[in-house]
């Protein structure tokens, strides 16, 4: 792994992980097993430090349980639940502020994808990408499923002009830089490689072997594709004034006061000239309306720009309300007790 190793050594005196991989889980108790079991495999082929992150969003079953014996069976597995359901990009969020490797990939739970297959993410990072995707190019999910996903990534790829042909795969693989830097909650984990493009990160795709579930039931509903196009256009519109939130609202309203400014002018010349503006009464009501749409909308405008420059940092959008590594310190205080 072409990475900057380090010397410094973690709390407990092993090497600090190079590799962390990510899973969130939502009802996959039947899943947790397997999924450890084959990242495991996966870090004892490669030899380097690695930590496995298993985060329970806010599961109903015995996903928890399960987390819980995981922890205990190697201590490369560590795991975090978070107090409700708060979604995939929150559980994404919480698990790679929780992780500490220099690489960290992510890879769903339902282990449609292969954690073996991390090999060759990792060695297209290590030849210089930042970020890479996996393409499903033959996806072995429902017709409606591979039907909405099939639109969706077509439609993101002709707004956008991104060549990433399946954006929304939840495998992939990314320098620690881009993966804490990228906001992830609130449905924008499904354009990480829109956004690191966007600031100029090098993001490139792989395909990669797509199996049928085998265990759980999916919980990918018809909502989701309305919810994706909102959040599609929302992270677009963060794109292009993220360092500047208020800009588009200060163009807007300079239009549209301008707008109105130019029809009130207009009217004044009218009445000059001809004594009466006559039937323009509701013209001249449009004109105000600009003008007063105007000024509130430059107003909202300075008001995001103050707020974008005294804001602190940003509280995460999640709770988490268990860690194995909290559980395990105050274990080893009473044994030492």
């Amino acid at each position: 792994m072409a990475v900057n190793r380090g010397s410094g050594r973690d709390a407990c005196g092993a090497s600090p992980p190079l590799f962390s991989v990510v899973v969130p889980l939502h009802d996959e108790e039947g899943n947790v097993t397997e999924v450890v079991d084959r990242c495991l495999a996966l870090f004892d082929r490669r030899g380097d430090p690695a930590e496995l992150i298993l985060v329970d969003d806010g599961s109903s079953d015995g996903t928890l349980d399960e987390l819980r014996q995981a922890v205990l069976r190697d201590p490369r597995v560590r795991a975090i639940a978070l107090r409700r359901r708060f979604g995939k990009g929150a559980a994404l969020a919480a698990g790679i502020a929780e992780s500490r490797g220099n690489l960290v990939g992510t890879i769903d739970g339902d282990l449609q994808e292969d954690p073996a297959e991390f090999d060759r993410l990792i060695t297209r990072v290590s030849a210089g990408a930042d970020l890479v995707v996996g393409w499903r190019s033959d996806r072995r999910d429902g017709f409606w499923k591979r039907s909405q996903s099939h639109l969706f990534n077509a439609l993101v790829r002709a707004v956008t002009g991104q060549r990433i042909r399946d954006s929304n795969c939840g495998f992939k693989v990314m320098h620690r830089e881009l993966a804490t830097e990228v906001a992830l909650t609130d449905g924008r984990f499904r354009f990480v490689p829109l956004v690191a493009a966007s600031l100029g990160y090098r993001v490139e795709d792989v395909e990669v072997t797509h199996r049928p579930r085998s265990k759980g039931r999916s919980s990918f509903g018809s909502n989701r594709f309305p919810g994706a196009l909102i959040d599609l256009i929302i992270t677009l519109w963060f794109i292009r004034y993220r360092s500047r939130p208020g800009h588009l609202f200060i163009q807007l309203g300079a239009i549209s006061g301008a707008v109105g400014v130019a029809i009130c002018i207009a009217l004044t010349c009218i009445r000059i000239g001809t004594g009466s503006i006559q039937h323009r009464y509701p013209l001249l009501a449009l004109g105000v309306l600009l003008i007063v749409v105007g000024v509130q909308l430059g107003a909202t405008g300075f008001l995001g720009e103050w707020l974008s420059q005294q804001r602190g940092e940003r509280e995460p959008g999640y709770r988490v309300g268990w860690r194995s590594s909290d559980a395990l310190a105050s274990q080893s205080a009473v044994d030492e007790e």
